[in-house]
């Protein structure tokens, strides 16, 4: 009778331990973590087929804002991604580069440098190491990131994010426009606007730039001591492995006094890139070879609109193809079908920003603002709602009744 007893008891403990574990798992996936634009752009990564793309882009907000997969595949065939997170910090780009190795088998891939631009004093904080670490596998590559740059009082909250987040409810509201975002795509399989993310602006500056006079600048200011240990560290990593289709760029942004030091610091990082043999292009220094026009092609100081993104894709995309010989992976039709949609929500997208755009300039409104479009529900839903109405709206093959 009592070992009867024992086992009905030693049943229950064990199901209210696997409750446990399975309650802390689902609160930890969906709704006790951080869920943004970040969020969906990494995890989406990786449910792109193994091998199926040609490019990955890593860096931060400068490429998920400057660079659409979808208008790359649309008008040159490539499959690539952004594999960024917002204002990432140096000690994120070696992980970012094994991760990206480790899932994909890329021909080409292109680091923005902009995560070893920051002094010592600017690294940005834990929230923007988190938009990585949170979102990524917990395999080797993570582990050994948190060793190397992660207090080991910590790292346990990596381990558990509910210890870090367990006060996120009072956000779920703001939160839950990304909720069923990310549901769906967990069941779609990829991600509708490829990591792509913009602000429907045209920003014009009111101050003095620098821009016309970086050609012919040459001024150096030495990186920070974390940045360039990172940056020799990365280099040294593709050095040792014989990783060749790795270019490293700059791209393009208004610079301002406060943005001049970080210009000259580029300058610093394209002789140490050089050091070690690999090619450096400065489209903040040359973003006349893009067409950049830093009255019309900006939503923000920093950040490329629908139009600047246009054109800098291009530019990307004719450097891969025609000086780096870039070719094209084999789709399934399946594949190819995703990637369509994905251009049918980029014209919506376009589509909406342009006209916000318009709608603000006839109100005079040229300052840093405008309406964000990020693969959320609210986003969604508003680009096909507009596109509903919208005279090329019969070019569309997702349905826009829902």
């Amino acid at each position: 009778m009592k070992k009867k007893l024992y086992i009905t008891r030693a049943i229950k403990l064990i199901a209210f331990g696997l409750a446990v574990v399975l309650s802390t798992a689902l609160l930890q996936s969906f709704i006790l973590k951080r869920i943004d634009n970040n969020t969906m752009r990494m995890e989406a990564f990786y449910l792109e087929k193994k091998e199926s793309l040609d490019a990955v882009l890593i860096g931060a907000s400068d490429v998920y804002a400057g660079y659409s997969a979808a208008y790359a595949y649309e008008n040159y065939g490539i499959t690539s991604y952004p594999y960024a997170s917002q204002a990432s910090p140096a000690s994120i780009v070696l992980p970012q580069l094994k991760e990206v190795l480790k899932y994909q088998n890329p021909k080409m891939i292109i680091i923005e440098i902009n995560a070893f631009l920051y002094k010592d004093n600017e690294i940005p904080n834990e929230a923007s190491t988190r938009m990585f670490a949170d979102n990524v596998p917990m395999d080797e590559i993570w582990r050994d990131f948190l060793k190397d740059s992660i207090p080991e009082d910590k790292q346990i909250e990596y381990y558990l994010p509910i210890i870090k987040y367990h006060s996120s409810w009072t956000d779920y509201l703001w939160k839950i426009k990304y909720l069923t975002a990310e549901i769906n795509l967990k069941n779609q399989g990829y991600s509708l606007f490829r990591g792509y993310k913009t602000v429907a602006n045209e920003f014009h500056p009111t101050v003095k730039t620098y821009n016309d006079t970086l050609p012919d600048d040459n001024g150096k200011l030495p990186l920070g001591a974390c940045s360039e240990r990172y940056l020799r560290q990365t280099l040294q990593y593709l050095k040792d492995n014989d990783i060749k289709n790795v270019v490293f760029m700059r791209f393009p942004h208004i610079v301002r006094a406060q943005a001049y030091n970080r210009f000259k610091r580029t300058n610093v990082a394209a002789d140490i890139i050089a050091e070690y043999g690999y090619d450096f292009i400065n489209l903040e220094r040359y973003s006349n070879d893009v067409g950049i026009d830093v009255n019309a092609d900006f939503y923000n100081w920093d950040h490329l609109n629908i139009y600047g993104s246009e054109k800098l894709t291009d530019y990307v995309c004719r450097t891969m193809i025609n000086k780096y010989g870039l070719t094209k992976a084999e789709l399934t039709d399946k594949q190819k079908a995703d990637w369509e949609d994905s251009v049918n929500y980029y014209h919506m997208i376009y589509n909406y920003s342009q006209e916000m755009i318009s709608r603000r300039l006839k109100l005079g409104k040229t300052g840093d603002s405008g309406t964000t479009v990020s693969e959320d529900d609210k986003s969604i839903d508003t680009i096909k709602k507009y596109a509903r109405n919208h005279p090329d709206k019969g070019k569309y093959t997702v349905k826009l009744d829902d």
